[in-house]
């Protein structure tokens, strides 16, 4: 059952709760709207040397004088995960269950994927192996994190639109991360094989966009003052 009020019984004086705090709403979409902007340059600044069709991202810690933007990045997306569980948080939807294991998931692997580079060439030492998992989970955790606060905002009519964008976000990008995964790993026809990295860049830019779904829902809830 989902803690959102929709409206104070009638004829009962309840006292005005303080509303949801606005800090967390921007810290999360200013991590999001970072982790573009740096993704968005080292892609520009790359895009004659690594072909946005079949290298992956990782790559781009190779770029000279700004390959640190794409750990920049990474941090970024770890500042809007805590500025969504801030959000959540305070509109008691954040618990602690799986939505919050789920998301402390994602602040986990996107902070070990920035730490622990890749490699260029086939060899994978440590530390690439570790930003391929790490990156793997955020992956992953991101569209479920988002299911669950969607399946919190069942009969909250006034938000059925936003549980119905919840949802259509994930499951697009479960399809995009399903065709990353097996183009990445060899599975699907060569030809699309040589798709993975631009794969990679649809997921990245879906994932975002989950991601910037939940700093805005404290936005949209009302309160039992607001009725």
């Amino acid at each position: 059952m989902t803690n959102l009020v929709l409206s104070p019984p009638r004829g009962t004086a309840l006292p005005a709760p303080a509303r949801p705090s606005t800090f967390a709403v921007r810290l999360g979409l200013a991590g999001i709207v970072c982790s573009l902007l740096f993704m968005a340059n080292l892609t520009v600044t790359a895009w004659d040397s690594m072909s946005v069709l079949d290298t992956t991202m990782s790559d781009y810690v190779f770029v000279p004088e700004i390959g640190w933007m794409f750990g920049a990045a990474l941090l970024s997306m770890c500042v809007a995960v805590l500025g969504a569980m801030a959000g959540l948080s305070a509109i008691r939807l954040l618990g602690n269950g799986l939505l919050r294991f789920a998301l402390v998931l994602a602040v986990l692997g996107a902070g070990l994927a920035a730490v622990f580079p890749t490699d260029l060439g086939e060899s994978l030492s440590f530390s690439a192996q570790v930003h391929r998992y790490a990156a793997g989970v955020v992956f992953f955790c991101a569209p479920i994190a988002v299911v669950l606060v969607a399946k919190q905002l069942t009969g909250v009519g006034y938000l059925a639109g936003f549980r119905r964008a919840l949802y259509a976000t994930a499951a697009i990008t479960t399809v995009v991360l399903a065709l990353f995964m097996t183009s990445h790993f060899g599975v699907m026809p060569e030809a699309l094989q040589e798709l993975n990295g631009l794969f990679q860049r649809l997921l990245f830019v879906l994932e975002l966009a989950l991601l910037g779904l939940l700093p805005l829902l404290p936005l949209r809830c009302r309160g039992p003052h607001r009725g």
